[in-house]
Order: structure tokens, then sequence, then C-alpha cells
């Protein structure tokens, strides 16, 4: 029953009067003679101690401070380094403990408060006791054998040097087992050993014989097995998964070969040979029945690019909704960046951009469709910039308004002879890219670099905020380029995902 505050105002009250009954209080108010004790001791000790504070009622010192100071406890304090230190070990036994400090005080603490002051004592006086009694239980050369034994290869050996170097392990057995790895059962023999014939009867006998090279021809041929197996659908052995498991290669190769093989076999073998677990990875693969010529149409264009002629990698930016975005940051370890989910944006735009290859130079503007004439319209932007050049070549993808009829009837209006020499305007040659096939599409890491940089981990208030994000940073680019010209082939502001040049090996596009 917890003890209220009157209770110890009126235990405080008979104290300072001297009319202290233990049992007559502890039946009066219903508590346990030792919690009367309890009392009783720390008043004793603050009348000791702090004698202005007895008459305050709302002083208290504590029940850890009551316990340290008890006469019981300073008796269990002084005898327990002796006690310990006799023990012969490595086992220490609390029980045979508690029989010698009963012999020495017999009506003080019973066995479990016993057990909870030792323990308690023990954890931190445990390194200190350790070390003594290494000094005392071992010779130089026996440290320094299990010493050899503790930073040595064999697993056996090492076991036995962390269990005997451990003077004291009552309370943590279990985690010493687990530690090294050992059966409860395998470590007390060990000691019995130690104990009855010493350090030699736990030690190797002779050094292991060298592995034959018949031995070593026989490993290698199973290893050859193993990864012939792996090369193999699981499903031919019967085994319902798309893909092998060390333990399920194990099971296979044993039942085919007739010899049992454990998976941490399995498992080296692999490792030996240079097979690792890895993640596979989703890609687009180009459906386009005429890829290698538009793939080489392509090549041939670049090879003989002229000097007033220039290549464009054209695509569109978005649909992007303007709303919070999550990313990679850095973060501290235990913390998990989160951004607030909204169900509905503050807009979205379009952002329709053309590379051009040789110079590296951005050109781009924003819209709200995808159609033939906002591709009408990037041609005119860039023929106007353009004007001195004498061919465009426009690459852009599959998409139905980049080849559409409209579109071609524009083309070949602004291609006649007369109305070139009229405008004085370039010839617009299309270079399409094979269907399915953003690998190809240079612009695609242009914005791949872009969204890293401006779009992931942002919160904007606007589409005007946003759009001018996305303004500075192709500013600043195509700045960039001019101050320091380079065709398209190195990484931009250390942003973008592979270096913008056209290759097949490729994968601009963050799939």
């Amino acid at each position: 029953m917890q003890i209220t505050r009157e209770k110890k105002d009126y235990i405080r009250n008979l104290y300072l009067k001297g009319e202290v009954d233990i049992y007559y209080l502890a039946d009066m108010l219903e508590l346990r003679a030792s919690t009367i004790r309890f009392y009783l001791n720390e008043f004793k000790i603050i009348a000791e101690q702090y004698p202005d504070k007895l008459t305050d009622f709302n002083f208290y010192i504590g029940k850890e401070k009551v316990i340290q100071e008890s006469t019981w406890h300073k008796n269990l304090i002084s005898v327990l380094p002796g006690l310990v230190m006799a023990e012969p070990g490595p086992v220490l036994y609390c029980a045979r403990l508690y029989r010698k400090y009963q012999l020495l005080y017999p009506q003080e603490y019973s066995v479990p408060i016993f057990y909870r002051h030792f323990l308690k004592w023990f954890k931190q006086n445990e390194a200190k006791l350790c070390a003594k009694k290494l000094q005392t239980k071992f010779t130089i050369d026996e440290l320094a054998l299990l010493n050899k034994w503790r930073k040595g290869n064999d697993h056996r050996l090492w076991q036995v040097a962390v269990l005997l170097l451990t003077p004291y392990t009552y309370h943590s057995m279990g985690e010493l087992s687990g530690k090294i790895e050992c059966g409860r059962h395998s470590m007390l023999a060990w000691l019995r050993l130690y104990n009855e014939k010493g350090l030699a009867a736990l030690s190797r006998p002779g050094s292991k014989k060298p592995i034959t090279q018949e031995r070593k021809d026989e490993i290698e041929k199973k290893k050859d097995e193993v990864i012939h197996l792996l090369r193999q659908q699981p499903k031919s052995y019967g085994i319902d998964k798309p893909a092998w498991t060390i333990t399920d290669l194990a099971f296979v190769y044993s039942k085919q070969s007739g010899s049992a093989i454990s998976h941490s076999t399995v498992s080296l073998y692999l490792k030996d040979r240079g097979v690792r677990f890895k993640r596979s990875r989703e890609v687009i693969s180009s459906t386009d029945p005429d890829f290698r010529e538009k793939y080489e149409a392509i090549q041939e264009i670049l090879a003989n690019l002229g000097k007033n002629d220039k290549f464009f990698s054209i695509d569109e930016y978005g649909p992007c909704s303007v709303r919070p975005k999550g990313g990679r940051q850095l973060t501290v370890r235990g913390e998990q960046p989160v951004y607030q989910k909204v169900d509905r944006g503050k807009g979205w735009f379009i952002c329709t951009c053309a590379l051009e290859l040789s110079t590296n130079q951005l050109t781009w503007f924003y819209s709200r469709k995808k159609n033939t004439d906002e591709m009408i319209k990037l041609i005119a932007v860039l023929v106007a910039q353009y004007k001195k050049q004498d061919k465009l070549y426009m690459s852009w993808d599959a998409a139905s308004w980049h080849a559409s009829q409209q579109l071609l009837d524009y083309l070949a209006i602004i291609n006649e002879k007369a109305y070139r020499a009229l405008n004085q305007t370039p010839e617009v040659i299309l270079a399409p890219l094979p269907a399915r096939a953003p690998h190809l599409n240079i612009i695609e890491s242009v914005f791949s670099g872009m969204s890293r940089s401006v779009i992931r981990n942002s919160d904007y208030e606007s589409v005007i905020e946003c759009r001018t994000a996305i303004d500075n940073y192709f500013t600043k680019r195509n700045l960039h380029y001019q101050e320091n010209p380079k065709k398209a082939g190195n990484k931009i502001w250390g942003k973008e995902k592979v270096k913008p040049v056209f290759d097949k090996a490729n994968i601009c596009r963050n799939i």
C-alpha cells in the first residue's frame, strides 16, 4: 500500500518525540514494518547529516541515499570484495556468496534483497575485479597464450580464450554464450577441463594438415557445378520460385549430386567466384522496327554536322504540379525527412525545351498543352534565334504531335527556297528518335539534373515562383557554357544523371 504524506508526517512527529513502536505503528497505519523501519532510518540519517532539516517536513534525502547510508548496506559493501576474490571462479555463484554473507550477518539482508544489491554492486565493479582476478589466476605465459588464441583465426580456441578471460560470468552467462556462439554445456565442460588439466588440455593437437591438390581440384569442381546450377532456372528442379536462394541451391545440389553441402559452403563458393546478390533494374526497350535505321541516321548527321548546322534534342517536361515534393537530403541519424501530402496542388505547367548539342545552349518556354501548335511555336522560336544558320535538325521522340500532317505542312512551307530567301531562315530537318527510346533523348538528362536541383525537396508558393527557379537554373547553365564553350558531353553542375551525349548505352531518363 502506498504511503501518504500524512502518514509520513505522523511517523516523523513520533520520531521527534522519541515515541516509536514499529509494529504498533505498522498495525495502526496499515503499513509494513519494513516501511516504518525505512523512514525511521531516513530520519536518523537526516538527524546525523542534516540536523537543521529534521524539523522540515518537506525535506527527504531519497531512497538510494537511505540504502547506501544504512548499517546493513555498509556491512554488505565492506565484505563483498573479499567474498568475491575468495571464489575460485570463473563462474560466480551468488547462492554460495549469500551463504558466506549470512554466516557473518545472519540477521540482516534476505536472499532477494542481497541478490539485488549484489548485482548492482558487481555491475559497477566488475572491470576492476576482473583485472585483479586475472593477475592471480593466470601466469604470464598463460595470459600470453590466451591472448594469442583470442587474436588467432581458430574459432574454438578463440571461444575458449574469451571464456577463460572472463573471470565472472554469473549474470552474463547467456550474453557470453551468444557472443562466442557456444552452448552453455560446452562452456561448462571447457571450464571443468581447464580446472582439472589446465590450458594444455584445451589446445589443438598439432597444426592442420595442408590441403592436397586432389582436394583442391575436388573443391573447384564443386564450385563449377554450383555456378552451372545457378545459371539454370529453379523451376527446372521443382523449385517454385523465379530466382535462386542460397538455401535452394544447397538443397538442389545435395539432391542432384548425392553429396551433402551446407548453405554456408555454397555462399563461400559463390563469393569466391564473384557472385553477389544484386537488385534488378527496370529499363525501357524500344519496339521500333526501324530502330537501327533511325539510330544510324542520327549518328551520320552528328558525324557530319557542319559549322553552320545545329542539332536540337527536344522534349516537354511535365505536366508538373506545384506542390510539396520529396527527395534525397542530408539527415541526422534517427530522423526521417517528411513532407506534407496535399490533395490539390497550387497549379501546373508544361516546359517545352530544346538543347543544342554543339553549344550546350537551352531554349525553353512554358505552355498548357502538348500538341502540334506548341511544336510549331518552338520551331518558329528556334528559326528566329538561329536565323544565320544553314540547317536546324530537330530530334524528338515518337509522340503523335511530333509527326502530324499539320507540322509537316508547316515545315514544307518554311523550307521552300523562296520563303527562305525572303526571310533569310535556315532549313529545318526532322531527325526522329526510335519509338520507346527515351534513353537516347539527351534533353532527358538535363531535365533530370533540373529536377534534382529545383523540383525535389521543394514547396513553392505558386507556379510563378517554381517557373522562376527553373528559369534561373537554365539561365545559369547557358551562361556557364557561353563562358566555357564545349559540346554537350560533360556533367552539368554535377547534378545531371549521366553525360548528355548521344550514345545508345546512355540511360538519360530516371526510370
